[in-house]
């Protein structure tokens, strides 16, 4: 009797060390939507780590995006949980994935030429603009831009279809949130809108042809400065990445998190003005894994 009360008790102690021991740990570096940690009874924040073992509660569309224990990136979301009414209940087990990762970098030639296809800049799913706006200089032998001649975005907006003339000087055209999403002084949300269109218009001939087709991403600056130092973090703790290596890391986490294109010229920029790099010299290289 007594054996067998020593034998339970020693056995569901090493039962308990075992799942402690196996349970993934994950660093979190983004957060969308409302995500409660059941088990710790707190709200998932970039910067917290929790375990594979936890009990979470999210709202409907919310995700996180994760860095595992081996640094790879992972994504948390509702597909696999269970619905109550409005919300979702699972364990972090249940409901992270390998995060997808879009193989190949975007096709826009050299960063330092003129755009000679607006597809290829814009791609043809989604592009991330870091704050409200992006300038990028024009080939103006394959588009001359004049009164007569320039670029009009067109999207549709509660059944409404909204032109909206892009403004440039000289060859640099750019393309702003406050004005592109704006009209008769009401401000439009980006996130209502799933489609634009680019078109190369000439009024003396009353002519146009359409260049892109694309989703639109503004991504907040400031939050992605906290989501890159904090994924910095992760990968410098063991060793010191040089420039190479660590534009690597961010150009891969926004082309997977946020979009797949983006203006790689600017964003160079906005990492060295942010301390994240040293240079703009940088080239991102991908690994096997990656191609």
């Amino acid at each position: 009797m007594i054996f067998t009360v020593i034998f339970s008790l020693l056995f569901n102690l090493n039962t308990n060390v075992t799942t402690e021991t196996v349970a993934e740990i994950y660093h979190v570096v983004h957060v969308k939507g409302k995500i409660q940690n059941m088990t710790t009874k707190k709200p998932l924040r970039r910067g917290m780590k929790i375990k594979s073992s936890d009990n979470l509660k999210l709202t409907k569309g919310s995700k996180a995006v994760m860095i595992g224990a081996r640094r790879g990136r992972f994504i948390l979301s509702t597909k696999r949980a269970k619905q109550k009414g409005n919300e979702f209940y699972a364990f972090v087990k249940d409901v992270v994935s390998p995060l997808k990762k879009n193989a190949k970098a975007s096709t826009r030639g050299a960063e330092d030429t003129d755009v000679e296809s607006l597809k290829g800049y814009f791609g043809d799913t989604d592009f991330a603009i870091i704050g409200d706006k992006v300038a990028f200089n024009l080939n103006l032998s394959r588009y001359p831009l004049s009164r007569t001649k320039l670029l009009v975005c067109r999207y549709e907006h509660n059944g409404r279809v909204i032109s909206k003339k892009l403004p440039f000087e000289g060859n640099t055209v750019t393309f702003d949130r406050n004005r592109v999403f704006k009209k008769n002084d009401q401000v439009i949300n980006p996130d209502d809108v799933s489609n634009i269109e680019i078109y190369y218009f000439d009024r003396s001939s009353r002519s146009s042809r359409k260049e892109a087709s694309f989703n639109v991403v503004f991504v907040n600056a400031d939050e992605l400065k906290s989501e890159l130092t904090e994924l910095m973090t992760i990968y410098n703790k063991d060793k010191n990445l040089d420039d190479n290596a660590k534009y690597g890391h961010a150009y891969t986490y926004v082309r997977d998190v946020h979009a797949k294109f983006f203006d790689e010229k600017v964003f160079k920029k906005w990492l060295k003005g942010n301390d994240f790099i040293s240079t703009t010299k940088v080239k991102f290289i991908a690994k096997k894994s990656e191609e």
